[in-house]
């Protein structure tokens, strides 16, 4: 009985730190997708997460804290943005005027494809046009020729 009782409150004990465990990984991977999330205001070009600047460093204090608070990912966001406007997003969001900084790209390589397409289109037709004009060999040309094609023949 002492055995089964001592072997029940291992499994409990294990599956209590396992599931732990669990949460704080989940903690963890959410932390390092908020901190990429995020520009840093002071560094050029940089996510809160690379930066070691002190604003970065407080930024990332306070998206942890909220986040063991039990705050979400888009409680969190809207509260950066509230405070320091869109611009502090790494990706802006899919919405609005930004919609227009997700599509232009995809424009300009369709349309960079398609001047691309016509101007090798253009490029074929003119060799093909090129290669039907035949003009004939001159009396010296035909000479080297023939030259050529019986050495080549006799070898």
């Amino acid at each position: 009985m002492t055995r089964t009782v001592t072997l029940l409150a291992v499994f409990l004990l294990c599956m209590t730190s396992f599931g732990w465990a669990n949460t704080n990984e989940e903690i963890e991977t959410r932390l390092i997708d908020l901190f990429n999330q995020f520009r840093c205001p002071t560094c050029q070009g940089l996510s809160v997460k690379d930066s070691e600047a002190g604003f970065s460093v407080q930024i990332r204090n306070k998206i942890e804290e909220m986040l063991r608070a039990g705050a979400s990912d888009d409680e969190i966001r809207a509260y950066f943005v509230e405070r320091y406007g869109e611009w502090i997003l790494r990706s802006p969001p899919k919405e609005g005027f930004n919609l227009l900084l997700w599509i232009l790209p995809g424009i300009g390589i369709f349309a960079g494809l398609f001047v691309l397409l016509r101007i090798s289109q253009k490029w074929v037709q003119k060799q093909r046009a090129e290669a039907r004009e035949e003009t004939p060999l001159s009396p010296e040309e035909a000479k080297i020729l023939e030259a050529d094609l019986t050495r080549f023949q006799n070898h």
